[in-house]
C-alpha cells in the first residue's frame, strides 16, 4: 500500500511538472511577441535587432520562426501578423487542450488511488 501512494506522488508531480514547463514556454512566446511589437512601434521599420537578445530570447525566436510567425534574416526579424492571429489561436487551444488532459489525467490517478 505504501509503494502505491509513493506512485500516485511521483505521478502528481510529474504532471505538475510538465504542466509548469509547457507554461514557461507559452509565457516565453507571450513576452517575445510582446517585445517584437513594442520594438517595432518605437521606429525600427518593421525590422527588429536581434544583436540585443539573450540565448533564451534567440531560442523563443527560433520556435516562433519554425512556427512562421516571424521572418528572419541574419540581423534581423520580421513579424508577420496573418501568421501571429492564427499563432495565437492554436497557442490558446494547446493550452486549454493541456490543461484539461491533465486535470483529466490527475483525476483518473486519484480515481485509482481511491478505489
Amino acid at each position: 500500500m505504501g509503494g502505491r501512494g509513493f506512485a500516485t506522488a511521483g505521478l502528481l508531480i510529474l504532471i505538475a511538472l510538465i504542466c509548469i514547463a509547457i507554461s514557461k514556454r507559452l509565457e516565453g512566446e507571450r513576452r517575445m511577441i510582446r517585445k517584437l511589437r513594442e520594438l517595432r512601434e518605437t521606429g525600427f521599420a518593421g525590422a527588429i535587432p536581434l544583436d540585443g537578445l539573450s540565448d533564451v530570447e534567440r531560442d523563443t525566436l527560433e520556435r516562433l520562426r519554425d512556427a512562421g510567425v516571424i521572418r528572419m534574416d541574419r540581423t534581423r526579424g520580421y513579424i508577420n501578423p496573418e501568421a501571429l492571429q492564427a499563432f495565437k489561436g492554436k497557442r490558446m487551444r494547446f493550452a486549454l487542450t493541456g490543461a484539461l488532459l491533465a486535470l483529466v489525467l490527475a483525476m483518473l490517478i486519484v480515481y485509482v488511488v481511491l478505489r
